[in-house]
């Protein structure tokens, strides 16, 4: 029959007088038996751009090309040609084309060149093309990236998604082709961009965009654990950027109720089956991060949100220790401070929304900018509750008890309260304040200062300086007291600090 159809549509064409020949009945031989397949218009007819392209689908045969003739081989593959060949004439970079660029792009989409639809849109509609991308992934209708470096810096989201589309990060939307020579797309990277524009005023948004990435959690092989990772470190970055622990990990009363944050609420999203998991792919490694920079209160509440409160403990005695180095001339040295809880996490009372409305929550306690609170702080929330304390080493714990008092007798002698001062040096046990005047005894004491911890040992200068200074000031205040030394009790205390003030300087050298 189409050899029939063929042959009649041929010599109608070749023979049939000018202008004499119904184009429509000319269009339905060409259209029923697939004829002159070079030539894929029909003459005499007006025809719109999609009744062009529904003339190239239905002529379009998928055959076996080997055992077909070559004239009558026209499939998908030449449909996406000839919309690859119109738009490298008529709508390149600069272009409006015929239609504008709308045109062009549902052009792409209907030859199901998906990729290049998305790559095409993006610089003049970022927006559209990033929810096109979601729609089109959500069906599994795009192809994203499989390159183990594909999208290794999808979290340099330092440029608005409208500057990355026009001038800085041009290559976010930029088609790439995997080995075996297919079309793909970074589709995480282009959400991750796309969030710049509210990752810091909408932050629920910004995760539930960041979440689509694990979309792809199903691909095969190690396709779709990349996939996971990815969206795992978009939202660890995330996290570190915007500072918002609390609303977004997740906060603890301090009777150890978990408060649930946006990223918590959503683990079944993003590949991972309990909390466990959680804390060991986000927060904890959020809060390794935030400890390697410096910023101790954020490592401190991310720690503590991980339950991983023995490396709380051991961050505080590093800040404590810090601080007891520096000596009294120099100014005391502050935390950076963390950022305030967002309004929307408060209570719709009226009366309540002056209060913190979780007062004894970690966020709270880790507030402060000072290290000797905080250190105070988070060791009084542990002492009260057997379950926290059991998980510190007692090491740990003994150390910031012993920087504590260290704090406090920095303390005493800011404020000239010498006595107070001697009686807490005296409680650490640190220096040989008892040895009078024994060498034996001083030696013994300075041997046991190599079994001390590393944040004590830092500290030992400083304590033995201020020791030096609480001995000399009580004197002086013993000396210009009312009646001099004529009391022989406040005489035999002078002689005994000028002997601790002797042993110390042995023990110094």
């Amino acid at each position: 029959m189409q050899d029939r159809i063929n042959s009649e549509y041929q010599q109608k064409a070749r023979m049939a007088p000018e202008n004499s020949l119904d184009p429509y009945k000319m269009a339905c031989y060409k259209i029923i038996g697939r004829c002159e397949l070079t030539k894929r218009t029909i003459e005499g007819i007006n025809q719109s751009s999609n009744d062009w392209l529904w003339l190239q689908f239905c002529l379009a045969r998928e055959v076996n090309r080997v055992e077909e003739v070559a004239g009558d081989v026209f499939g998908l593959e030449e449909i996406r040609d000839s919309v690859s060949e119109i738009g490298q004439r008529h709508y390149q970079k600069g272009q409006e084309g015929l239609g504008g660029y709308a045109t062009y792009f549902h052009l792409l989409i209907l030859a199901g060149m998906f990729e290049k639809a998305i790559s095409f849109l993006f610089p003049y509609t970022y927006v559209a093309a990033v929810h096109f991308a979601i729609a089109l992934d959500y069906y599994g209708l795009l192809r994203v990236s499989d390159q183990p470096g594909a999208e290794s810096d999808l979290c340099k989201f330092r440029t608005a998604a409208h500057d990355c589309a026009s001038n800085h990060s041009a290559d976010v939307y930029k088609v790439t082709y995997n080995t075996k020579e297919l079309p793909q797309i970074s589709f995480g990277r282009m959400l991750g961009y796309y969030t710049c524009d509210f990752r810091t005023s909408n932050l629920d948004a910004a995760v539930d965009y960041l979440v689509l990435i694990c979309l792809n959690i199903d691909l095969p092989g190690a396709a779709g654990k990349a996939q996971a990772s990815l969206c795992h470190e978009a939202l660890r970055e995330l996290v570190l950027e915007s500072r918002e622990f609390a609303q977004l990990l997740g906060d603890i009363h301090q009777n150890g109720t978990r408060l649930k944050g946006t990223i918590e609420q959503r683990l079944k999203l993003i590949g991972l089956s309990d909390q466990e998991m959680f804390l060991k792919t986000v927060t904890i490694q959020a809060a390794s991060v935030t400890d390697d920079n410096g910023r101790t209160t954020d490592a401190v509440l991310l720690y503590h949100l991980a339950e991983d409160y023995d490396n709380v403990i051991a961050i505080v005695n590093r800040a404590l220790s810090d601080s007891l180095a520096v000596s009294l001339s120099d100014p005391e040295p502050k935390l950076s401070p963390l950022k305030p809880r967002q309004q929307q996490q408060q209570p719709q009372n009226p009366q309540l929304q002056q209060q913190d409305p979780f007062p004894n929550s970690s966020f709270s306690l880790t507030a402060v900018t000072d290290p000797p609170t905080l250190a105070r702080n988070m060791i009084s929330l542990y002492d009260s509750n057997p379950l926290y304390l059991a998980k510190i080493r007692p090491q740990n714990r003994q150390t910031c008890g012993t920087l504590l008092r260290l704090s406090a007798v920095k303390s005493h002698v800011q404020a000239q309260n010498w006595a107070a001062a001697l009686d807490t040096i005296a409680a650490t046990n640190l220096l040989p304040l008892s040895a009078r005047g024994s060498i034996p005894a001083i030696r013994a004491h300075a041997a046991t200062t190599n079994q001390l911890p590393q944040e004590v040992k830092r500290a030992l200068g400083n304590l033995l300086l201020w020791c030096i200074m609480a001995v000399g000031g009580q004197r002086e205040v013993l000396r210009v007291a009312k009646g001099g030394f004529e009391d022989p009790g406040r005489e035999g205390v002078r002689e005994e600090l000028k002997g601790v003030g002797r042993d110390l300087m042995t023990f110094a050298g």
